[in-house]
Parts: C-alpha cells; sequence; structure tokens
C-alpha cells in the first residue's frame, strides 16, 4: 500500500509537464479554436506511437554491427533510430489526421496539431521512463525532454501549416521536407549530445533556447501570416540568436552558482561572506544579461 503514493506521484510528475504546455500552446493560438474532438484523436494517437516507435527502434538499433565506435552508435542511434522515427510518425498523425479537417485553416493550426501529438507522445514515453527511474529521472525530463519534444514538434508543425497553403503541390512538399528535416536535425543532435557521454551534452541548454528561439519566431510568424497580427516579427538573424543564448546562459549560470554557494554555506564548506560575493557575482550576470538582451530589443 505504501507504493501507491509513489505510483501516483509518478504518474502526476510523468503527466503534468505535458498538461502545462498544452495549455500554454493552446493559449498561443490566438485564432480559431481547434475542435476538442479533433485534439483529443491527435493527442491519442501520438500516445499509440510512443508504442509503435518502441518497436521499430528496438528492431532498427538491432541492425548496429556489434563493436561499432561509441560516436558512430551514438550518431545512428540519435538520428536514424530515434530521431527519424519519432519524428516520422508525429508528422505522420498531423498529415493524415489534421490535414484533411477543414478545421485546418489557418498555419498556426499546424503548430498547435503538431504540439499536441509530440505531447501525447511525450506522455507515455516519460512515464515509461519515471515509472523506471524514478522522481529524479522525472524531473530532469520534465525539465529537458517534453518541452524538447514540444520544440521540435512545434517547428515541423509551423512547416506543415505553412505547406498546407502553398500555391503548388511541389512547394507544399519542399516545405513539408524542411520542417520534418528541422525537427530530425533538432531531435538527433538533443539525443547525440546525451548519448555521447561526453562535454558535448553540455550543448543541450543552449540547443534549447535555440529551438525555443525560433518555435517563438514561428509563432510570431504564423500570426502575421493568418493576419492576426499587424506586426511583421523581425528577421532572427545569427547575431540576434547568439546573444539570446549567451544572455540566457549567463543567467543560468549566475542562479547555480548562487544555489551552490548556499549548499556549500549549509554543509559548512564555504563562509556567509561568500554568499555576499556569489550574490554579487549572480547579480553582475543578470546585468550584463539584461543589457545584451535590451541592447537586441527584448528587454525594456
Amino acid at each position: 500500500m505504501s507504493d501507491i503514493p509513489n505510483l501516483y506521484l509518478l504518474i502526476l510528475i510523468s503527466i503534468l509537464p505535458a498538461l502545462f504546455l498544452l495549455r500554454f500552446f493552446e493559449k498561443q493560438d490566438k485564432g480559431e479554436k481547434e475542435p476538442r474532438r479533433l485534439k483529443n484523436k491527435i493527442f491519442l494517437w501520438g500516445v499509440l506511437s510512443t508504442i509503435i516507435a518502441a518497436g521499430l527502434e528496438m528492431n532498427l538499433e538491432r541492425l548496429i554491427p556489434d563493436g561499432a565506435n561509441i560516436w558512430i552508435y551514438s550518431f545512428i542511434v540519435a538520428f536514424v533510430v530515434t530521431a527519424i522515427v519519432e519524428e516520422g510518425l508525429k508528422f505522420w498523425i498531423v498529415k493524415r489526421v489534421a490535414w484533411p479537417h477543414k478545421k485546418f485553416n489557418e498555419k498556426m493550426d499546424g503548430i498547435t496539431y503538431a504540439v499536441i501529438a509530440g505531447m501525447g507522445f511525450a506522455v507515455l514515453e516519460n512515464l515509461l521512463f519515471v515509472i523506471q527511474g524514478g522522481v529524479e529521472i522525472g524531473i530532469a525530463r520534465a525539465i529537458l525532454a517534453v518541452p524538447a519534444h514540444a520544440l521540435f514538434s512545434g517547428i515541423m508543425g509551423y512547416y506543415i501549416g505553412r505547406a498546407k497553403f502553398e500555391k503548388t503541390p511541389w512547394d507544399a512538399r519542399e516545405t513539408l521536407w524542411k520542417g520534418f528535416g528541422l525537427a530530425v536535425l533538432y531531435h538527433g543532435l538533443y539525443d547525440f549530445f546525451l548519448l555521447s557521454g561526453s562535454w558535448l551534452w553540455t550543448l543541450i541548454v543552449p540547443l534549447m533556447i535555440l529551438m525555443a528561439v525560433q518555435l517563438r519566431h514561428l509563432i510570431n510568424r504564423a500570426h502575421y501570416e493568418d493576419e492576426l497580427q499587424k506586426t511583421r516579427p523581425r528577421k532572427l538573424s545569427f547575431t540576434r540568436v547568439m546573444i539570446i543564448i549567451f544572455a540566457t546562459i549567463l543567467v543560468v549560470v549566475g542562479v547555480l552558482n548562487f544555489m551552490g554557494t548556499l549548499m556549500l554555506v549549509n554543509n559548512g564548506s564555504y563562509s556567509k561572506t561568500d554568499i555576499v560575493y556569489s550574490a554579487i557575482f549572480a547579480l553582475t550576470l543578470f546585468l550584463v544579461a539584461f543589457l545584451l538582451m535590451r541592447r537586441i530589443g527584448l528587454a525594456k
């Protein structure tokens, strides 16, 4: 009986991040609201696709030669076994279930439907990982894996929505392939950084920031193209993206340094004076980040 409350906690940790993101992206859809029945159908297909993906991935992974170099193994698993299969299934769900529906009538709808499919996939995948790994795995996946699925799906979804309204079938196919390719690229990089077992895992944070910035830009673009906002979004230049990533990393470093100092003070390793130095250091980083964001017009 004592395991039952713990099981409930694991289920909540598995489901709540996806529900939060679904609610967040639902609010981003400023146009005509999507039918609840259609959204539920796409979500359930997303859940089912987790089982299909697991079967496909297990069989594909067996094809990798024994004794393969860790870099080659990580690359094949990340890009071919995982990214192509999982993003391919999400793509198929949106194209098969949502695309023919009469309510798919705005470019933003592509983002909405793709994120729903991605969150359906993430819920069951998360539940399986969390039940096996416990609360710590659940928290880590809530911060990284679940938002990552939303970002992969949302970026691909914009191009699906755009393809829906292309003038020629050729242009539509080209746009669809671009969206699918970007989702596979980002998903593959994310998994490759994790699987490599090297310092590359530290690149996950800037990768997540990059995807979040790009998806925010694509949402604004979809709103503008759907005539839901009058202002055309600013071009997402390389310099602008790098400044956003750098500023965000400064904030993260400041927070982690301060929290780490507090822990060491509680353990007796540091003195209380070190808290003051750590706070000054963190505030300096926050100020630099603010000035950088202000320079590109994201802070006032």
